[in-house]
């Protein structure tokens, strides 16, 4: 029976790999093949062993096992045979276009870079190519894209299976499961445990929280304007914003409010059967629709109609929590249907998978960017498919976002995806009481590295981890069939019915108890509950706790995954005196700034400084001061810099840092870049009153261009607009004659960064509803960042500790919130791009 069951299981592994990836699956080209893949080669211990692609073909088309596959049909009993036969011929149906769409997105290439060190061509040569090519010609072919057919294009006359390297990932697998089950094991323990030191009470006296409460209520979809988003059809200005909201009729004072953000490729209507639940018992919810990441822009994508998601779906999700609580308090205040409806001191967050991460980043959790830097290098076959989605945020320079919410009061996470984008430092910052409910069998987020690892390392003393044993990814979701239809059937789990009830159960005695304020339903959030509301089809465990020892002690030995993974740090080379010592030493931190680039340095009509960097480097001894850990009067200098010396002054510590308008690049020798605290590109400022079009594709004949010497811009314009007339504007006021000469109509327009040009029209008094950037979105993307001695990482680390602290969050806000729609709109093109 041994013999049998390693080629089945051989065969599953790698239907599974091929067909449950579909929907990243990438390919960029559509090479036509001038070979097919004849044969299939592999190893079988010491036997290196063929199969041609005719035997198979006459298996999957006929049935037929002819002498050559009969060797390889003895190990298999005939059901096994059938199923093979049905893999084998299981059609997919997605066109080849959204393929070749989905192939550009870095998902598709890291999940195929994987699966091409077991697929290959020759020995020591990744598959990748060979396998989108075959994806894509499958696709287009009449036949359609099933295994077979993929065999059939495959572009090459071998197709090489390394069964060692799948053996050892079997092997891999057959370890993760075993510690899977052991974790699951440890939580029934800890339950056990926590059920023995609870009071007595008799749960089965308790009122049913599975059953609808005595409240009516009203479900409406309000339309709101003014929120700028990414859509199906790419980035747009305002969009349209749906929300779906539920109000109780007939309650005694203002309800709390639960906002729910559902999954990627899923909708608002996912979880309808919970928020018409909790909306019967009084609490009033808003379900956003995130058009960025729903089933509208997953079915654009499948149709070739839009790209992959946008890593900068990770910053727009909880803004959009945010903006529905901004503008359900503007209705509070303005329109008397919602006047007195709402209590916004008594906010929760409820979300699934992606949402899931969306409910702890407005709790608290930040975009990790160091776990996301360790992590994400690694092309080797992951068996957690959220990391490839989660990697995407490694795209994202790493802005320090704000995206918690402090209206948010607590917040429930099912199914979330957290590992990689937020890990143990983010989510050890969430301070609001969190449950975490999970599916022991979820291959879409895996518990042990999504949800049982997650749990432990949450510092805030109210959390739940709740564990549906032999739950998968969609045991809560109250979608219909059709929704899941790319699913195999055996991934979506029976028994739906059983996880709704304990998600309806449990998600309303946590908003009672934690957002409400109601003690008398913590009786509710016990193991005991949790026992009597679990059924022997799906168990259901519920603890306050977990130790990483007591993993280890189920699993008998070390975890084949690190608990509390650990940050790699860089050495830090040798330096004489550091920056820090010396402004120990001296009591002065030097700081370069300039005065021709508003509004981040500039000298007013006074001869003042004043500008972003002015007053961001100002606050900057509060930090080093608390740094150097003692009482000492620090004073902040000022030193001019421009756009020729900028970088040398740093090098040869004239100053410290400088600040200003500085593209982030890799090119410039003793020198490193803060994190980037500011997004622009380039644009051309010009007089709407005398329109003209001004875009990468026009040749601009004759037009007189102004630029700045030596600039990134003037470098751009020369390349991209050889036939326009280039005017240059030198010296440290060059911006400023640029901008008057396009006033005076001597040039037909200024190009530059988008915000020095806004900067501008601001010092000078110009109306800018008549001086304007064209286009709308940037010809280039510059991400500024501080300019910083190479040789220092612990400065390094102080100034961009800094860059991320709540006053430079503050000072940030003072400069730039008006122009924080601008900012998004650049970041979501650039990443885009």
């Amino acid at each position: 029976m041994k013999a049998k069951a390693k080629p089945k299981k051989l065969l599953g592994f790698l239907y599974t790999c091929l067909f449950l990836g579909l929907g990243i699956l990438p390919t960029v080209v559509k090479p036509k093949p001038a070979l097919s893949a004849e044969y299939i080669y592999f190893n079988y211990g010491p036997l290196k062993l063929s199969l041609s692609r005719e035997s198979l073909e006459i298996f999957a088309n006929e049935g037929r096992i002819t002498k050559e596959f009969e060797f390889y049909a003895q190990m298999l009993n005939p059901e096994a045979l059938e199923q093979l036969r049905m893999l084998l011929q299981k059609r997919i149906k997605i066109s080849p276009v959204a393929i070749s769409r989905l192939g550009k997105s870095p998902m598709g290439e890291a999940f195929l870079e994987g699966l091409g060190k077991m697929i290959k061509t020759h020995p020591g040569r990744n598959g990748l190519h060979s396998l989108r090519g075959a994806l894509v010609l499958a696709a287009a072919d009449s036949e359609g894209l099933t295994l077979m057919n993929i065999v059939r294009q495959f572009p090459t006359e071998g197709m090489l299976i390394d069964t060692d390297y799948i053996f050892d990932v079997r092997k891999e697998l057959a370890t993760l499961f075993r510690y899977r089950d052991a974790a699951v094991n440890a939580i029934a323990n800890q339950a056990t445990r926590e059920a023995a030191a609870e009071n007595t009470v008799d749960v089965s006296q308790l009122t049913d929280l599975q059953q609808p409460g005595p409240y009516q209520f009203t479900d409406q979809v309000i339309t709101l304007s003014g929120r700028r988003r990414q859509s199906p059809l790419g980035l747009s200005g305002e969009t349209k914003f749906e929300v779906a909201l539920y109000l109780p009729k007939g309650n005694p004072k203002p309800a709390p409010l639960v906002v729910m953000s559902h999954g990627f490729a899923s909708d608002r209507n996912h979880f309808t059967y919970l928020a018409e639940h909790l909306a019967s018992h009084g609490i009033a919810v808003a379900v956003p629709e995130h058009v960025g990441s729903n089933v509208e822009y997953s079915q654009a994508v499948l149709q070739g109609l839009a790209n992959g998601i946008n890593p900068v779906e990770f910053i727009e999700r909880p803004l959009d929590i945010r903006y529905v609580l901004d503008e359900l308090e503007d209705l509070s205040k303005s329109d008397p249907n919602f006047a007195n409806k709402l209590n916004l001191e008594q906010v929760g967050v409820i979300g699934h998978s992606f949402g899931g991460y969306t409910a702890l980043a407005v709790a608290g959790a930040e975009i990790n960017d160091l776990r996301l830097r360790q992590v994400c290098p690694d092309q080797d076959p992951t068996f957690n498919l959220s990391v490839l989605l989660q990697c995407l945020a490694n795209r994202l320079p790493p802005f320090n976002y704000d995206l918690q919410d402090p209206r948010v009061k607590a917040v429930i996470a099912v199914n979330p995806i957290t590992s990689t984008a937020l890990g143990p430092a983010s989510l050890g910052n969430i301070q609001v009481p969190v449950m975490i409910m999970a599916g022991s069998h979820d291959i879409v987020a895996p518990t042990v590295p999504e949800q049982i690892h997650p749990f432990i390392w949450l510092n805030t003393p109210e959390k739940y981890l709740a564990m549906i044993v032999d739950g998968n990814h969609f045991s809560t979701s109250g979608a219909s069939g059709d929704d899941f239809a790319l699913f195999p059937k055996e991934l979506l789990g029976s028994n739906p019915q059983v996880g709704l009830s304990y998600l309806k159960a449990l998600s309303l005695a946590f908003v009672n108890t934690h957002i409400r304020d109601l003690p008398n339903y913590r009786p509710y959030l016990s193991v005991s509950y949790a026992k009597f509301l679990s059924e022997n089809s799906l168990e259901l465990h519920l603890v306050k706790s977990l130790t990483p020892e007591q993993l280890e002690e189920s699993f008998g030995s070390e975890p084949p995954q690190s608990i509390i993974p650990q940050i790699a740090i860089e050495p830090i080379p040798k330096r004489s005196e550091t920056v820090l010592d010396q402004i120990k030493r001296t009591g002065t931190i030097k700081v370069g700034i300039r005065k021709d680039a508003a509004p981040f340095g500039y000298i007013d009509t006074n001869g003042d400084w004043k500008g972003y960097c002015f007053e961001l480097l100002n606050s900057l001894k509060d930090k080093v001061a608390e740094e150097l850990n003692k009482p000492i009067e620090l004073k902040v200098v000022a030193i001019q810099s421009t756009l020729e010396n900028r970088f040398a002054i740093v090098r040869d510590e004239t100053v410290h840092l400088e600040c200003g308008p500085n593209t982030i690049r890799s090119d410039i020798a003793g020198v490193k870049f803060s994190t980037p605290f500011f997004i622009t590109g380039t644009h051309f400022l010009v007089d709407s009153q005398q329109p003209r079009v001004f875009n990468r594709y026009q040749s601009l004949d004759s037009l007189k261009i102004g630029v700045l010497p030596s600039s990134l811009t003037e470098t751009f314009i020369e390349q991209t607009y050889p036939n326009a007339q280039k005017i240059v504007f030198p010296g440290d006021i060059g911006r400023s004659q640029g901008v008057k000469a396009l006033v005076n109509s001597d040039i037909d327009a200024f190009a530059s960064d988008g915000i020095l040009l806004i900067g501008e029209v601001t010092r000078q008094g110009l109306s800018s509803s008549q001086y304007t950037l064209s286009p709308d979105q940037p010809l280039t993307c510059d991400f500024y960042g501080m300019i910083l001695p190479k040789s220092d990482p612990p400065w390094q680390r102080i100034v961009n500790s800094f860059i991320e602290g709540e006053k430079a969050k503050e000072i940030w806000g003072g400069w730039f919130t008006n122009l924080f729609p601008y900012v998004l709109l650049n970041l979501e093109y650039c990443i885009d791009k």
